[in-house]
């Protein structure tokens, strides 16, 4: 339906927002016995399909950490998960202003002006 760029913005956008779902039940169980911190990976997987021109097809892998922070056996680091928010929410900027620059432009070119 929509043109290699359109689709992997929206693709990236929803790895970002899984990201970000798992990373807030991370926090949300910072002080959990024995949880074990997921994460989300999705870049490589995106650049893979871009590759073969099918971003759409990008797969959004959770895993869970085995590294363990504290004497409770939780794996989740709240300043990776704080200074990640950051990182992901100027990634998600990045994109919404690539889908407005793409949607503006094809308004433009549907509209007829320049």
């Amino acid at each position: 339906m929509w043109d290699v760029t359109t689709s992997a913005v929206v693709s990236a956008m929803n790895g970002l927002e899984r990201r970000a779902e798992v990373r807030s039940h991370n926090i949300a169980n910072a002080e959990t016995p024995g949880f074990r911190a997921g994460h989300v990976e999705f870049e490589d997987q995106l650049a893979d399909a871009l590759r073969r021109g099918t971003p759409e097809r990008a797969q959004v892998d959770t895993i869970h950490s085995p590294t363990i922070v504290d004497g409770r056996e939780n794996s989740v680091d709240l300043e990776t998960e704080m200074t990640g928010n950051m990182k992901d929410g100027l990634q998600r900027g990045a994109m919404n202003a690539a889908f407005n620059f793409k949607t503006g432009n094809l308004r433009m070119a549907i509209a007829g002006r320049r």
